[in-house]
């Protein structure tokens, strides 16, 4: 429940953050001198320190652009690249295409329009960009990877995929604002227009619903945002203070906590994504000789090749690079159970790692000095066996060094 308390006070933390961009908004709305059309261009003083300033009216155009792609004439466009691409993965059940999509240009342009309120016309100037309402007017794909393309009367260059992808499609989206209807629009006066204001944050903001749409909108969201994050925040503080932490699974609570040995026929499963290896926590009870096999589920083309590993709680090893099977000797105490892909590199190659299976399983009880008489013996006898029996990898994998024995020399004559 601890857990839940902390994911709840995230999302209260993430909503109220939002809340508060639309609060910062709609202030900046508000704090902006809201003047006539008319005013504004008679006498620039109108504007704050900063030279904001925002106005409404009807949106007309001496001078038109036309979006590239439609042709369409509109005050202002923006047009969205994007390369569509494939790249071949290699998993441990064989090879995969994965497919995605990346935005490679975005242009946004238009012409300096007008607003009119009754009262005289302002000038807009939107060609450094726009956070205004558009209307999509153009969408198409071609099937080239690519180089130079054409879409109507916009031309562009498409590079080369980056890495391991592979192009095979390029989509443009094109969208507009139209010489219709009205518009708020508030940004810097500079040289009787209105445009983008300077730095990094600034943006000429606009909306074809009017600003008082624009203000009852940043408004509910803000409260959205402000009440979401109450309603979460409360829960999630309470949880996360009162709550009781996340216990540790017990010995023998589930199969990756092996308690003495694996339960009949119940196998230890989980993933192995780099040099590292998956450990296994693994408690004994009772001194015993212990059979630890771990290797690929059933179905994996191109399977882990498992190397085994124990130590104890102070670092002592038993066991280090055990193919696939160690049988050993162990006292009383708590160990850790290390497997591991044999190859290294291999594990953080193959898209998604490699699943792996262990069991545990005791195959006879000894006397405590029993057991610690004989257990690094019997440890470096299995590993030295198990090293000597494991196979050579898939062809898919890195090729094992085959080890040859030397060749017994012939008997002197006599």
């Amino acid at each position: 429940m601890q857990y839940l308390g902390f994911f709840l006070v995230f999302i209260a933390l993430v909503a109220i953050v939002f809340g508060l961009l639309q609060h910062l908004k709609g202030k900046k709305i508000l704090a902006a001198p809201f003047k006539k059309t008319g005013e504004i261009a008679q006498n620039p003083g109108v504007a704050d320190a900063k030279g904001i300033v925002s106005c409404e009216g009807a949106v007309a155009a001496q001078q038109p652009a036309f979006a590239p792609c439609s042709g369409t004439p509109c005050v202002y466009f923006e047009i969205e690249v994007i390369q569509e691409w494939s790249k071949h993965v290699i998993t441990e059940d064989g090879s995969k295409t994965e497919k995605g999509k990346d935005t490679i240009q975005t242009v946004k342009s238009g012409a300096v329009f007008f607003v009119d309120d009754g009262s005289g016309p302002m000038a807009v100037d939107p060609r450094q960009g726009m956070d205004v309402e558009l209307d999509k007017s153009f969408e198409q794909e071609q099937s080239v990877s690519y180089g130079d393309v054409v879409f109507g009367q916009f031309h562009t260059h498409v590079p080369h995929a980056s890495g391991d992808k592979h192009g095979h499609g390029v989509k443009v989206i094109e969208k507009i604002v139209p010489i219709q209807g009205g518009m708020f629009v508030m940004g810097q006066l500079a040289n009787q227009t209105i445009t983008k204001p300077t730095g990094m944050l600034g943006s000429l903001r606009a909306s074809r619903k009017g600003r008082a749409s624009l203000l009852g909108a940043t408004k509910r969201n803000a409260v959205i945002g402000f009440v979401a994050g109450g309603l979460f925040v409360l829960p999630g503080t309470g949880l996360s203070i009162f709550a009781d932490a996340p216990t540790p699974t017990a010995a023998g609570e589930g199969a990756c906590n092996i308690l003495d040995q694996s339960k009949s026929g119940e196998w230890c499963s989980g993933k192995i994504y780099n040099d590292d290896g998956s450990n296994v926590p693994f408690t004994v009870t009772q001194a015993g000789t212990f059979e630890i096999n771990g290797g690929p589920p059933r179905g994996k083309k191109i399977p882990v090749i498992a190397s085994l590993a124990v130590k104890d709680e102070a670092g002592k090893s038993f066991v280090a690079d055990a193919h696939e099977h160690a049988s050993l000797d162990l006292q009383p105490g708590k160990y850790t159970i290390n497997i591991k892909d044999s190859i290294p590199g291999d594990a953080a190659h193959f898209k998604g790692g490699f699943s792996y299976e262990l069991n545990v399983k005791r195959t006879a009880l000894l006397a405590a000095a029993d057991a610690g008489a004989v257990a690094s013996a019997s440890a470096s006898a299995s590993a030295a066996a198990s090293v000597a029996a494991a196979p050579a990898k898939p062809a898919a994998k890195a090729a094992a060094a085959a080890v040859k024995p030397a060749a017994a020399k012939p008997a002197a004559k006599k």
